[in-house]
């Protein structure tokens, strides 16, 4: 081999090399690509196949989510149903227990009746009562007094307006017409005189209402002060007990219950869980009945009052009742 041949052939064997690395390169790079999809796609059917099963396993939560909540409103319901079901049962057998002791003649104890050495203190309960009567309720008080202070803060704005106003003509008599001082004056003078007239007017429009209130308050002050000093507070509190003790009794000794009674959320007698409420509404009922002198046989309240005092007290009754059937 001559010495020009030498390096032609190193050339050629570099050149094979080189062609040979890029061939293994290129058939790696194939390979792994090859490889990397079939990873990405392995890994997409399982991220399909764990969604499906995450999917289905929501589905089988839902439904068993919506089994547990029917299973529990079919207990409520019957569990509702039961104790309805319980009340009617022993109402029924109070009244055929009730008519079974009127054949025999036993009479209902009579909650309405007031015996001779309770007639003073009945007699001032409802003094009393006539007295409160008299006076406003919480509402009606409250509305007056907020509109006496809205009268009083329009009284001292306009008082407030018509002060700027004399304030704004006192420049405007020292002051150079044209000069910007003069200006100003004018303008405040006419803002504030105007703001004035809109505020005598809403004034003169509301002072019969206020006139009214004023008089509503006095009144209201002078039924309170006469209440404050009146006997009937203690007199509500003996007559209460004193009713207690009759309610107490009648339980004690199964007596009969007036129809009127036990036609209410009351029933016959307490349940053993509820007695001290149940014995609080029906000594709230008796009070209302001999304070207004209700003798109806039938309804326990009588017909609902149209407003003050006594609504409430009809309204408070009223809840007592219906907290016994909740």
């Amino acid at each position: 081999m001559t010495s020009t041949e030498a390096p032609t052939d190193l050339a050629r064997v570099a050149e094979a090399l080189r062609n040979e690395i890029k061939r293994k390169l290129n058939t790696l790079r194939l390979q792994l690509t090859d490889d990397l999809r079939e990873v990405a796609r392995a890994a997409e059917e399982r991220s399909a196949q764990l969604a499906r099963r995450l999917d289905d396993a929501d589905g089988r939560l839902a439904r068993l989510a919506e089994a547990h909540e029917e299973l529990r409103r079919q207990a409520e319901a019957e569990l509702r149903g039961a104790r309805q079901a319980i009340t009617r049962l022993t109402g029924e057998i109070h009244l055929i227990e009730g008519r079974l002791r009127l054949e025999h003649g036993v009479r209902p104890v009579d909650l309405d009746a007031v015996p001779p050495e309770l007639e003073g203190l009945v007699a001032q309960v409802r003094e009393a009562e006539e007295i409160r009567s008299g006076m406003l309720d919480d509402r009606t008080r409250e509305a007056h007094h907020g509109a006496l202070d809205a009268y009083a803060e329009l009284r001292r704005l306009a008082a407030e307006s018509r002060a700027r106003a004399l304030d704004a003509s006192a420049v405007l008599a020292r002051a150079r017409p044209g000069r910007r001082e003069f200006r100003r004056a004018a303008a405040s003078y006419r803002h504030h005189w105007r703001r004035l007239g809109a505020q005598n007017a809403e004034l003169a429009a509301t002072r019969d209402t206020v006139a009214v209130a004023e008089k509503e308050l006095a009144a209201d002050l002078r039924q309170q002060e006469q209440f404050s000093t009146h006997r009937g507070a203690v007199a509500v509190a003996e007559l209460t007990a004193h009713l207690r003790r009759r309610i107490d009794a009648a339980v004690e000794t199964h007596a009969l219950f007036p129809s009127w009674f036990t036609i209410t959320e009351l029933g016959h007698r307490p349940s053993a869980a509820r007695a001290a409420v149940w014995c609080d509404a029906a000594t709230r009922v008796a009070l209302y009945r001999i304070t207004y002198g209700i003798t109806d046989s039938v309804s326990a309240l009588g017909d609902p009052p149209e407003g003050g005092h006594r609504a409430q007290r009809y309204a408070q009754v009223r809840a007592a009742l219906s907290e016994l059937a909740e």
